[in-house]
């Protein structure tokens, strides 16, 4: 999404000259009772439908403000008040600040404008109201801009004078071919009806019958139920009306689109399908539909063909139905003459359209989105379509060097279309076209053959549905407009409100996901729920007190002017300024996708407020109560009285009577309902200034404490008592660097130091001193005492020799005899009293190691068994103490060993 930086500029906010383009100084003249007037022209027409007011070729932009058609250059009127604001500084005014910054154009519409629709190549613009079109030739810029104080008479003309007539159905959609070989003199333009009515006209200059007839007609209704490519499918002519049909209510079109813009990158088959959406939900595709002369892209000549024949091979090697085969066969036969067929010119390539099978497709759908049980029953007012993206690789396979330039190619291949359906109660429908659209035919039947038409119902796959925080009532009519720098973004027009919406992150991931050369792994499930955690990014970037709807914006996207959107009410011009980043070039490699997979939903927790900075607040409007004709409202109610009631007031002298009591009601209510504006206007102002007064104040008591913070880090002393109250006495910043700059040189002295005395350490050629010496020859002989290894193997050997001589043998001994005591002592206790001297003497023996000759003669000095308890347990007393001072010696020997070896 991008990234809000700023709302309605000065130079097209008022008082500034540029905010005169989007209003009327004037008050429109009083409708006249006698005059018919044009239906839908009030301002609180029931008008439900599509409302573009404004259109742009680069910086110029063409806008309607009432049924007054202007031209103005965006560039040129800020370069204006630029101008101007260098030069306020001189007391006169420079005759230039009055100076007009639009230009009227006069056209002869009649009935209240709704659209403006200007043609890719900039030559034409079509003035739509809600059931006529006037086709407008427009001037270059500098006719343009040549006196722009005197009305400019257009060249219009009307487009179908007994087709687009108000007895006739209402306009649904109008829209440029992406793919018409346009010129100064030549376009084609497409209109689509409420009534399912597709005109393809193929406009030219020199040629009035091309805007009274069109090229290709065809009603939809008809086309749905046909069989065969010989019937007629021509809508009914002027006046001609047809019986009740089912089709009358199923098939009413809301809204109509291309699958693509005409780009070299888009699917081949994108540009010439026309997607249209009915009120009840159900989508139509029209592919191919052509005008007689089209100029296609560099690569939509390969990628047909390469299609075609692909698909021939596949039915080839199979066995398919019927109506597979004839379809494939009906898609070779129209690429083939394409190839066959020579360009017009070699310089644009433009080409004539394919005589067989036919120039009207066969209509697939319906293309259900919403759920069969849904109890809610919107109406779906826009659609748009993110077509999908070329492989160039598989287009050219086989060839070196093909000579296409595309996008960067580690951008994956998008093999999906999207549409977005936009309904009446806020929610946007997001749905997949797996599968595709490709080029299909009626069959040609012989009078024999009799056959029912088989409609193809398939179903979209529906990813989400957005609900719009709208604030109006359910009745909305949702808009659609293009993002010119995010090619997978739009901005959605809610009434008062408007959104922006961008799917690039999510459409590229998954593209990531499908297109990928690996297979399908048990994985790829979990990853396209976790990258379906967060499909769309909504957000509302514009909304307006005002009770006026707002015209469907425009985005501009200009080095002089940035990037912005622009839109209208009936008073003034809204827009909002947003920054330039990176939509076009951001792109997911397939090093990237591991990345995509295992962190996004980390991703899609960062909270954005961290990083994007608060977007600043709108710029206060005044009400338009302010700027408007104050004797309007008198005049209009004086126009609206009755011719006796106005004789009353002019002719004849003032009487009581009761007419003049009903004209002195109206005339209280009328002046009423005016100052009760004003002061409700005057109320909002004054609660501004006093709210702007308090804002300064604070900003002001802010800077102050900011400017005393800084005196108190640059100031060098500071007095106690000094500074804020509670705030202790800190070192400035000066002397705080001083003292870190300090501790580290004294930090770096100390590291040098350990680094030297370890280097000598470890040389080699450095020979201990007589101390050091003395110190290792003590820790080995400490080692070799208590049976610690701490040289080679050959000397361990050495001590293992020695090893009854050191303290660990000794240990060891204690332990065997310790062992041995206290097994002879239990021995002893369970042993009866009058237990033989021989078995006592012969365990006392075994335990110490030493058996002694027994007494011949029997006789010697008895011990008790108690007295021999006792003494056990001192002698395993003094065992005890005597291994913990071993271990504690031997603990310490080896820490000295690990310091000598160290050393």
């Amino acid at each position: 999404m991008p990234r809000v930086i700023g709302y309605t500029p000065p130079w097209l906010s008022k008082p500034s000259p540029g905010a005169s383009i989007f209003s009327d100084p004037y008050a429109p003249s009083p409708p006249s009772p006698l005059k018919r007037q044009p239906p839908s022209s009030a301002e609180g027409g029931d008008y439900h439908g599509p409302k573009q007011l404004i259109a742009h070729r680069g910086t110029e932009i063409f806008t309607a403000v009432g049924n007054q058609l202007r031209w103005a250059d965006l560039a040129k009127v800020k370069d204006h008040w630029e101008e101007q604001l260098q030069a306020r500084t001189r007391r006169s005014e420079d005759e230039d600040s009055t100076k007009v910054q639009y230009r009227t154009l006069t056209t002869p519409v009649y009935y209240q404008i709704r659209e403006l629709v200007i043609s890719p190549s900039g030559h034409f613009l079509a003035i739509c109201t809600e059931h006529t079109v006037h086709i407008a030739f427009l001037p270059d810029h500098a006719r343009l801009a040549d006196q722009p104080e005197s009305p400019l008479k257009l060249s219009t003309r009307q487009l179908g004078p007994t087709t687009h007539v108000i007895p006739e159905s209402p306009l649904a959609s109008v829209v440029w071919h992406p793919l018409a070989a346009s010129s100064p003199s030549t376009d084609c333009l497409v209109t689509v009806t409420a009534e399912s009515a597709v005109r393809v006209w193929e406009l030219d200059k020199s040629n009035k019958w091309s805007f009274e007839r069109p090229a290709l007609a065809i009603d939809l209704r008809k086309l749905a139920d046909g069989v065969s490519c010989d019937q007629d499918f021509q809508p009914l002519g002027f006046g001609k009306r047809r019986g009740f049909s089912v089709d009358d209510f199923d098939m009413e079109a809301a809204a109509s689109c291309f699958g693509g813009q005409g780009f070299d990158d888009e699917d081949a088959w994108a540009s010439m399908t026309l997607w249209t959406a009915m009120k009840n939900g159900d989508i139509y595709a029209l592919c191919p539909l052509l005008p007689s002369k089209w100029r296609p892209t560099s690569t939509t000549i390969p990628s047909l063909t390469t299609s075609a024949v692909s698909q021939m091979a596949i039915i080839d090697g199979e066995d398919p139905e019927a109506d597979e085969r004839r379809a494939a066969a009906q898609q070779y036969e129209w690429v083939q003459e394409i190839d066959n067929e020579e360009p017009l010119d070699e310089g644009q390539g433009t080409r004539l359209r394919p005589h067989n099978p036919g120039p009207i497709p066969r209509l697939q759908g319906p293309f259900s989105i919403l759920p069969e049980d849904e109890e809610a029953d919107p109406d779906v007012t826009d659609l748009i379509v993110f077509p999908a993206r070329l492989d160039e690789s598989i287009m050219y396979s086989g060839e070196d060097d093909y000579g296409y330039e595309g996008e960067d190619e580690d951008s994956p291949r998008v093999p999906f279309t999207t549409l977005i359906i936009a309904c009446s109660d806020g929610a946007i429908d997001v749905a997949l076209d797996l599968e595709g659209v490709t080029g299909q035919w009626l069959p040609r039947l012989g009078r024999s053959t009799f056959s029912l038409a088989t409609p193809e119902t398939r179903r979209l796959d529906l990813v989400t549905t957005l609900t719009l925080d709208v604030n109006t009532s359910n009745a909305t009519f949702l808009s659609f407009t293009a993002d010119p720098i995010d090619r997978y973004g739009t901005f959605i027009t809610a009434g008062t409100q408007i959104f922006s919406l961008s799917l690039y992150d999510w459409i590229v991931r998954t593209a990531a996901e499908l297109s990928a050369d690996q297979e399908v792994d048990p994985g790829l499930r979990t990853r396209l729920e976790a990258i379906s955690t967060q499909i769309g990014d909504l957000h509302d970037v514009l909304t307006t007190d005002s009770s006026d709807a707002l015209s469907s914006p425009i985005a501009v996207s200009d080095l002089d002017l940035g990037y912005f959107l622009l839109s209208l009410n009936t008073s003034r011009a809204l827009a909002v300024s947003f920054d330039q980043y990176a939509g076009q070039t951001r792109q997911v490699a397939t090093s990237d996708l591991a990345t995509s997979q295992l962190g996004l939903l980390e991703a899609a927790e960062i909270d954005e407020s961290k990083a994007l900075p608060l977007p600043s607040r709108q710029i206060y409007s005044p009400a338009q109560i302010f700027y408007s004709n104050a004797e309007a409202p008198l005049l209009q109610l004086k126009s609206s009285l009755a011719p006796q009631q106005r004789r009353i007031l002019s002719d004849q002298p003032m009487r009581l009577s009761p007419a003049m009591l009903d004209v002195m009601t109206a005339t209280h209510r009328t002046v009423s309902r005016q100052t009760s504006e004003l002061e409700s206007a005057a109320a909002e102002l004054f609660r501004r200034c006093e709210r702007l007064q308090e804002e300064l104040a604070d900003q002001v008591k802010q800077m102050a404490e900011l400017a005393d913070r800084l005196n108190t880090l640059r100031s060098p002393d500071l007095a106690e008592g000094e500074g804020r109250p509670g705030e202790q006495v800190q070192k400035t910043a000066d002397e705080r660097l001083d003292a870190a700059k300090a501790k580290q040189v004294e930090l770096t002295k100390r590291f040098e130091a350990l680094r030297r005395k370890v280097g000598r350490i470890g040389t080699a050629r450095k020979e201990l001193s007589a101390k050091e010496l003395a110190w290792k020859e003590e820790i080995e002989a400490l080692s070799r005492i208590a049976g610690v290894s701490g040289g080679d193997e050959e000397e361990e050997k050495q001590e293992d020799e020695e090893k009854d001589e050191s303290l660990a043998g000794r240990l060891t001994t204690v332990e065997q005899l310790s062992k041995s005591l206290l097994s002879a002592s239990q021995k002893v206790a369970s042993a009866p009293p009058g237990g033989s001297k021989e078995e006592f003497s012969r365990s006392t023996n075994s335990a110490y190691g030493s058996p002694q000759r027994a007494d011949p003669t029997g006789s010697g000095l008895l011990v008790s068994s108690r007295y021999q308890r006792e003494k056990v347990a001192e002698a395993m007393a003094m065992v005890e103490r005597e291994g913990a001072v071993i271990e504690a010696t031997m603990g310490r020997l080896e820490g000295l060993q690990l310091a000598v070896t160290t050393i």
